[in-house]
Parts: structure tokens; sequence; C-alpha cells
């Protein structure tokens, strides 16, 4: 299920995940992207809370579009913020970052903690 988060600037968005990541879901983050593009913002940038995510409960076709997405609109990708709890998730995320990171074009991926999700907030809303 997904959860639209308070906080965001107009060029952000801010979504909770919790239970499962369904394609309905995924597809909802994609409107919500394509709607800040048409907007005329070149870079949208996402925080994404997922420490009450449970990957029992999701979608792997869900995953895949997302995936999908996500290269599909990489020139319109700036920030992700991805808040959670796990030493596993902060590791995927560098890792991840390694790929996704372009200091040129101000696109990158961070982990924060629960306890720190002020400061993603701020982070994507620069």
């Amino acid at each position: 299920m997904l959860k639209i988060l308070d906080g965001a600037s107009d060029k952000a968005i801010a979504v909770e995940i919790i239970d499962g990541y369904e394609v309905e879901d995924e597809k909802a983050i994609e409107d919500l992207f394509e709607e800040k593009v048409a907007k005329g913002h070149e870079k949208v940038n996402l925080l994404i809370k997922t420490d009450r995510l449970d990957f029992s409960k999701s979608s792997w076709k869900a995953m895949w579009k997302d995936g999908k997405f996500s290269i599909k609109q990489m020139k319109h990708c700036g920030r992700i913020a991805i808040i959670g709890h796990s030493k596993l998730e902060e590791f995927l995320v560098k890792a991840n970052n390694t790929l996704f990171e372009n200091k040129k074009k101000d696109r990158a991926e961070k982990y924060f903690d629960t306890a720190d999700i002020d400061k993603a907030m701020g982070w994507v809303n620069e």
C-alpha cells in the first residue's frame, strides 16, 4: 500500500510503502513522477519510506515495472532518499548509487535511517 507523505516540495515526491509493493503502487508513483515532469520539472526527487515494507507481500512484477520505468526516466531522476531501518537496505542503496549517481546532473541515491526522515526530506527538497 502506498501512502503520500506531507512535506515534499514542488519538485519532489514523498511516499511510504506499507506492507506489500503492488503494481497499483508502482503505477501511482509513475503517475506522480510524470505529472511533475509535465509541469516542467527537469529533475524529480523522491523520498521513499520503506521501514514498513514487507518484501514477502510485494509483487515482483511491480518491482520489475519500477526498474524499467526508472531506466526510461533516468534523465528526469534527481535525488532519491530511501528511509529505512535495515543494514541490508543501506548496503543495497550504496551499491545501487555506484551505478546511479551522476554529480554533474545532481543525481544520487542516499539511505537515511527512520530517525533522520526530516534530514532526508530536506535533502530531496533542496
